[in-house]
């Protein structure tokens, strides 16, 4: 059994955090460079390696053991799980929106919004962006913490809505169903402030203004840049977890 190489330390960010940690785990597991039976090197190396925290450590392996991604065997160490093989219905069952965290609603907008958008400045019409516009109107005079987040959901809806595509909008719908029940309760400092809101808000219209444009290298990149920023700011919070 082979005690796996780990990616060049020179690609690994100073105290990363437990989502920095979990990701670089989880690619080597996703190209291949771990395979399944590989010991880990014990948390002590592991901390050492990415200069991180044993506590950041074990956090981010409890997500993975969590996924089934990895196991322990009591005395002898924690190994890359053999893959499962598992109907769909099975797999939803286990992993219902109720599991879900807001880092995970945000990678999934990550992976999937910005691949629309030559779809969507493509099929854009002139109503589409009337209500669009009004959709921004909303998410710039809210007030309040939460019609923020709901304007700023209703916006992004209607952004997959304009690629008149019914599956990628199914999809987003579900992101949003899982996202209500992903514990954003607990980030109650997050755009909590009128500047913080005016400038998420500013960031939307110059994705709006993107598509208007239809410039879809533009509105790729404005919403990954968008979303990264709100998916770093999230980790945040989550930090200390």
């Amino acid at each position: 059994m082979t005690h796996a190489v780990m990616p060049d330390v020179a690609q690994v960010r100073l105290a990363p955090n437990e989502v920095d940690v979990y990701r670089k785990v989880r690619s080597s597991l996703d190209s291949g460079e771990l395979e399944p039976g590989d010991r880990l090197p014990v948390e002590r190396e592991l901390a050492e390696f990415y200069g991180a925290s044993r506590h950041v450590i074990g956090k981010a392996i409890q997500r993975l053991e969590k996924e089934r991604r990895i196991e322990r065997a009591v005395g002898k160490g924690t190994f890359v799980a053999q893959p499962q093989s598992e109907t769909i219905e099975n797999s939803a069952s286990r992993h219902d929106a109720g599991t879900v965290s807001p880092i995970d609603v945000l990678e999934a907008r990550l992976v999937i919004e910005p691949g629309f958008s030559d779809l969507l400045v493509a099929r854009a019409t002139q109503n589409d962006f009337l209500r669009l516009e009004r959709l921004i109107a909303a998410l710039e005079a809210a007030t309040t913490q939460q019609e923020f987040r709901e304007a700023g959901y209703a916006f992004h809806l209607g952004l997959v809505q304009t690629t008149r595509n019914p599956l990628l909008t199914k999809i987003f719908e579900l992101i949003i169903e899982a996202r209500a029940k992903a514990g954003w309760g607990r980030l109650q400092h997050l755009n909590d402030t009128t500047e913080a809101r005016v400038a998420q808000a500013a960031a939307n219209r110059l994705i709006l203004d993107a598509v208007k444009d239809r410039d879809a290298d533009l509105t790729r990149k404005l919403l990954r840049g968008h979303l990264g920023s709100m998916l770093s700011t999230v980790a945040y919070y989550y930090r200390d977890e």
